[in-house]
């Protein structure tokens, strides 16, 4: 199974760093900022705690896990317990604790593509078998789409919504229909939400709020990465019906025994602070404003507004074919190359012809990559 190609385009950003070369990067999957004061105060807190210096439980910290429950059945609208949670080192981990407790060698499982690869990536590390479902113009997958890629050995499709790369955030009819095929045919469903709080519509509904029935056979896969900017601190969770809890707790028992307790006491200070998400959010859908206008101020360039996440997803097959590039991956080695700035080709989504460019970074960043990208690439056309 290769590298997470996304890691290749940060590890050649690093190489160029490490020249003395002023690189922006616009191909991480994570915010720019640091983690918020408060948070870090908790960790510092527990750091001097001599009872977070332990073993903690296998499942997670009792008080974290009820914290998450109540966050659950908020966006459910259905209850909740601690006992439906376990805690995970990220929402990666997570999505691994449920196709490890999900998937047996050969079983298959939809994954939407254009689509993040990890989704892939965690299905093949458990020995299943990841199956592409195109998605349509708006980057979603319909029923209709899943039930053409059924087969004998599907057993679960992963979903996201707002989703990674293209930001496509599912509405509610889109949800009830899918809930009904899975229903219908006693698939699985994995509805990974870590970028939930970055709807810019107003039409984010969990599934299981649309389909409450579907709670026996339903996943869901969240963390405090994105929201918080904690991506290095590794807390996430997975919050499913009992078997499937009770073998992600002794899968984590037996590998890594739990998450560390200090940056679970962090992840608490975390989800208690409602701000941090909301003013993200606000500053984010700004910044995707300024970066889409000014890419398609670019000739050759075509970007869609997101619905929701942390990038923007263009289209640049026009500018591969007036410019000589053959790929946007060419493309995207050139711009670090030359305008030194980093983003994440289309090719690592099964998306050829298009770029990830991450807008969750501050103003001046964001300003100076843009003025970097229409330097090099000129031929500026109207706004549109």
């Amino acid at each position: 199974m290769p590298d997470n190609p996304i890691f290749a385009v940060a590890a050649k950003a690093e190489a160029l760093r490490a020249r003395g070369i002023d690189v922006i990067t616009l191909a991480a999957g994570e915010p720019q900022a640091a983690t918020g004061a408060a948070v870090v105060a908790a960790a510092i807190a527990a750091v001097r705690d001599p009872a977070a210096h332990h073993y903690g439980p296998a499942q997670g910290l009792p008080n974290l896990r009820e914290r998450v429950a109540a966050r659950i059945a908020t966006d459910t609208e259905l209850p909740w317990t601690p006992d439906d949670v376990q805690i995970a080192l990220g929402a990666k981990h997570a999505l691994f604790l449920a196709a490890q407790a999900l998937l047996g060698p050969g079983d298959e499982v939809l994954v939407a593509t254009p689509g993040w690869p990890g989704h892939a990536e965690v299905v093949q590390a458990v020995h299943g078998v990841p199956v592409p479902v195109p998605a349509d113009e708006e980057f979603r997958v319909s029923a209709d789409a899943l039930e053409r890629h059924r087969s004998a050995r599907t057993r679960a499709v992963i979903l996201s919504s707002p989703g990674n790369p293209a930001g496509a955030v599912y509405d509610r009819a889109a949800l009830h229909r899918i809930a009904g095929w899975a229903a219908a045919h006693g698939i699985w469903v994995v509805s990974d939400d870590i970028y939930r709080a970055f709807d810019y519509t107003g039409t984010y509904s969990s599934i299981l709020q649309v389909a409450p029935g579907l709670r026996d056979r339903t996943v869901l896969v969240g963390g405090v990465s994105k929201e918080h900017a904690m991506t290095g601190w590794r807390v996430g969770w997975l919050a499913a019906p009992a078997e499937i809890i009770d073998s992600a707790r002794l899968h984590v028992s037996r590998t890594i025994t739990h998450v560390p307790v200090i940056t679970q006491r962090a992840a608490l200070a975390a989800l208690d602070d409602d701000a941090t998400p909301a003013g993200a959010a606000h500053d984010y859908r700004r910044r995707r404003d300024l970066l889409v206008a000014a890419l398609n101020r670019i000739d050759g360039i075509g970007c869609p507004v997101p619905d929701g996440g942390m990038f923007a997803f263009p289209d640049v097959r026009g500018l591969l074919r007036d410019r000589g590039w053959t790929t946007s991956a060419e493309l995207a080695q050139w711009l670090l190359d030359t305008a030194h700035v980093a983003v994440v080709p289309g090719e690592a989504f099964d998306a050829p012809g298009r770029l990830r460019v991450c807008f969750a970074v501050d103003d001046d960043t964001l300003a100076t990559a843009i003025d970097r990208l229409q330097n090099v690439l000129g031929n500026l056309v109207e706004a549109r």
